[in-house]
């Protein structure tokens, strides 16, 4: 019975589920149209379940930040634990408040432009400080392929600095590391990606993919 539940079972869901929503792709609307109908009853579910998982979350961080702060009641966790749960009441108000009209209400965007977009302009300001002490570690010549990484990584951020854009050569060769480099070294990730994903996808639909069922 737990081998049925935990391994044949899902794999029965998602071959049948996979073969079904490939069958809409393959097959044209005009001529059979239940894959289409079933298409968009898979896509109704995914929306449903996604804002079940989002309400769950929320139960899950709420608890574990009100446990962080039990074990650990400092001034400075009291002070982050106290932010979050002010900035959750703050939010679920304007929602509720600015119901049913919602993003597009003045109180939804009042919290937009006054309140979130600071603290998210403020959390990349954090950030940057990390990847300074991350880039640092990271470029040290210590070897070639360091050395080529550090000159790379050097030119693409000073293009991207007014002040140094005005010395010949830095624009044209950060925008050369921008176009060619990194462009090809993106396109090859992502066609190794692509492919990966591929064998993956056609493993499951076969059955013989477990990696993505068994979860303990």
């Amino acid at each position: 019975m737990s081998t049925l539940i935990r391994r044949d079972l899902p794999t029965v869901v998602i071959v049948v589920i996979g073969f079904l929503t490939v069958c809409n792709l393959l097959v044209p609307r005009t001529t059979i149209d239940i894959f289409y109908k079933f298409s968009s009853i898979m896509g109704n579910m995914i929306t449903i379940i996604s804002a079940t998982a989002v309400g769950i979350g929320i139960f899950y961080g709420v608890t574990a930040e009100y446990n962080m702060w039990r074990r650990n009641r400092t001034l400075a966790q009291t002070i982050v634990s106290g932010s979050f749960f002010v900035m959750l009441i703050l939010v679920f108000s304007t929602v509720l408040y600015s119901w049913p009209n919602g993003y597009i209400s003045t109180e939804y965007k009042w919290y937009q432009y006054k309140i979130y977009q600071w603290q998210a302009q403020s959390q990349y300001a954090v950030m940057f400080l990390y990847q300074c002490g991350a880039v640092y570690r990271v470029l040290r010549l210590r070897s070639m392929e360091t050395i080529v990484l550090s000159i790379c990584g050097l030119a693409f951020i000073l293009r991207s600095i007014g002040i140094f854009t005005y010395i010949p050569g830095i624009m044209e060769f950060g925008l050369w590391v921008a176009g060619a480099p990194v462009t090809g070294g993106t396109r090859a990730a992502t066609l190794t990606v692509t492919i990966a994903a591929l064998v993956v996808s056609a493993r499951a639909l076969i059955g013989r993919e477990s990696t993505i069922i068994e979860v303990r």
